[in-house]
């Protein structure tokens, strides 16, 4: 009885905490209208309504972030209610929130397991019976009591035999069966399991008391900031030909995993950072101190190798007709309708939304038939949609960009990076150049410099570059560079070929007393094999010196270069390269140094 009574009151105690408020209380639910995506964290904002009584009320919110900074929660309620206080706390036992690709999931893997039971009970059993064949066989055969004969003999091996051999038939079906049903399990529970990121039993509830002055329907308005959510811009970089400007178009990868889908949300991208705390810094006195020196390494370069999709945005002009249709002569003076290079009957043509429409004319006579033939004798509707860039819209102020899409949007909460196309491509003139550096990377690389990119006003982040319609790799664009021009760099080319050697009669090791002097020369020849001029630039290295035992010297061997950097000991030659040309650069030096020295030469 003590175990039945203590059984009751534990189940009470978690229906009390699975609603956790009091029968007077009202539960709303919060729908999310609006996020605003940082590069790292987001800003939501969410909206409910509550019928609210004179005097107090207490509410309870649900379907919050279970994620969220409570010093940033703010709450507001129309018709003068005011908020006596509130508490923000996450519910660790609310049920799990499916949505129908879980569900799905759920179902198909209880078939498949299901169907899994089946056949390995057909293995078990057909793996008995053979097993009892194989002793009714045995036992036929060697029982001293019973001779048979060769007849008998032949008859029982004969129908081992058969019957084996159709048991191990149907055991080797079933095995096969059985693999293929658990690697179909195994695919269903990986994607259970990605799509379960999203749908997580832990949420965010919000309890309010509340003092209302007149009873009334109160819209509450409930905004917080959170860190599951965070986009990057990126480019695609479209080059036809190396002679032709470049085609730039401003996307975004978006990802969240807040504890929920963003359904339908008015969604807005922004540069800005949401402040931490941070004051700006002053100067206190600075006093010299002797101090130890500790390695240090330094902070890695922005990691560019991310697996990356080439996006191309087609669009169909208007005089791209797909299909025609056919139309009953009765029916030819009446207009033709083009949606986006496409007929569709008028009905097809009417359900579009005017707020989907980016332009829409009307062709008559001549210019309708020389277009779309004898059928448009009636005239011909042109109807062109709006693209994701005609909802996207810019806001610029001294700290941030903003980029508004004016167009329900979703995001899954699983994680997942979706794209966004931000803004319509742009065509800027470039300089294209090729670069080689050998002594580190035998490669040649096409670049490109871009004058005036401050006007294109680019963000940090990667760029997929495409030449002639083809994905040949990833670049960077640094939109915090200090140079005039902005260098991207587009991927390698093999047809401009370079060769770096070592010159073996101009290198020498020499003793000169106590000290050692080794001069090192090299050549790199160059080659352009293709056929038009191209600008060329070939850089290579010397040593430097940080000790004053050890001498450095660039010999005349060196061919002139076109800049010499002797703070890094960086020499450069710039120039053109004539179709089919072959040309060759030297760089020679030397080094003397004590004899007890070991230099990485």
């Amino acid at each position: 009885m003590t175990t039945k009574r203590n059984l009751i009151t534990v189940l009470l105690m978690m229906t009390f905490a699975t609603q956790g408020f009091s029968d007077n209380e009202k539960i709303v639910k919060a729908v999310l209208k609006d996020a605003t995506v940082f590069f790292t964290g987001a800003e939501l904002t969410h909206t409910a309504s509550a019928a609210l009584v004179h005097g107090e009320n207490e509410i309870t919110i649900e379907e919050i972030s279970p994620i969220l900074n409570r010093n940033s929660l703010q709450i507001k309620i129309s018709d003068g209610v005011i908020v006596s206080s509130f508490e923000y706390s996450i519910n660790y036992l609310a049920p799990e929130r499916k949505n129908d690709v879980t569900k799905n999931l759920q179902d198909s893997i209880l078939f498949y397991s299901n169907e899994l039971e089946k056949v390995e009970i057909d293995i078990k059993v057909n793996t008995e019976m053979l097993n009892i064949l194989k002793q009714g066989i045995t036992h036929n055969i060697t029982v001293p009591e019973k001779s048979i004969s060769i007849e008998e003999l032949n008859s029982n091996i004969d129908n081992f035999q058969k019957k084996s051999l159709e048991f191990n038939k149907a055991i080797s079906k079933s095995e096969k069966s059985k693999q293929k049903i658990k690697e179909q399990v195994a695919r269903l529970q990986a994607q259970l399991k990605q799509e379960q990121t999203k749908s997580g039993k832990d949420a965010g509830i919000l309890r309010l008391k509340l003092n209302s002055p007149l009873t009334v329907n109160a819209k509450i308005t409930i905004k917080y900031f959170t860190t599951s959510a965070s986009w990057t811009p990126f480019y695609d970089i479209n080059i036809i030909s190396s002679d032709a400007p470049i085609n730039l178009t401003t996307k975004a990868r978006v990802r969240q995993n807040t504890g929920f889908d963003w359904n339908k949300v008015k969604l807005s991208l922004s540069t800005g950072m949401p402040s931490s705390g941070k004051t700006a810094p002053v100067f206190n006195a600075w006093f010299l101190r002797e101090q130890t020196y500790a390695s240090y390494k330094s902070k890695p370069e922005m990691d560019m190798a991310q697996n990356s999709i080439s996006y191309e945005t087609q669009s169909l002009k208007e005089s791209n007709v797909i299909g025609y249709g056919t139309l009953k002569r009765s029916q030819r003076q009446e207009p033709i309708y083009v949606v986006n290079g496409v007929v569709v009957d008028k009905e097809a043509a009417m359900s579009i939304s005017p707020d989907q429409i980016s332009s829409k004319n009307e062709l008559t006579g001549e210019s309708a038939t020389s277009v779309y033939g004898a059928q448009a004798a009636g005239g011909v509707i042109v109807i062109t949609t709006k693209t994701i860039e005609d909802y996207v819209s810019q806001d610029e102020n001294q700290l941030s960009r903003t980029f508004s899409i004016d167009l329900p949007y979703t995001i899954t909460g699983n994680g997942k990076e979706q794209v966004i196309e931000l803004e319509k491509q742009v065509t800027t003139n470039v300089s294209y150049k090729y670069y080689c550096a050998p002594k580190l990377d035998k490669e040649t690389f096409l670049i490109a410099e871009i004058s005036d990119w401050e006007k294109l006003n680019l963000m940090s982040g990667q760029a997929n570059v495409t030449y002639d319609g083809t994905y040949i790799g990833q670049t960077a664009v640094d939109a915090a560079s200090t140079n005039k021009k902005l260098t991207l760099t587009l991927g390698t080319d093999k047809r401009v070929s370079v060769k770096r050697e070592k010159m073996q009669d101009f290198s020498s090791v020499k003793f000169l007393g106590t000290d050692t002097k080794v001069s090192l020369a090299y050549k790199i020849t160059v080659r352009n094999n293709q056929n038009k001029d191209v600008w060329m630039i070939l850089k290579d290295q010397y040593p430097l010196s940080t000790n004053k035992n050890i001498t450095v010297e660039l010999l005349e061997k060196t061919t002139k270069p076109t800049t010499n950097r002797e703070d890094i000991g960086v020499i450069t030659w710039e120039g053109q390269l004539k179709a089919g040309e072959t040309k060759e650069y030297f760089i020679s030096y030397s080094a003397k140094y004590p004899k007890e020295l070991n230099l990485n030469l």
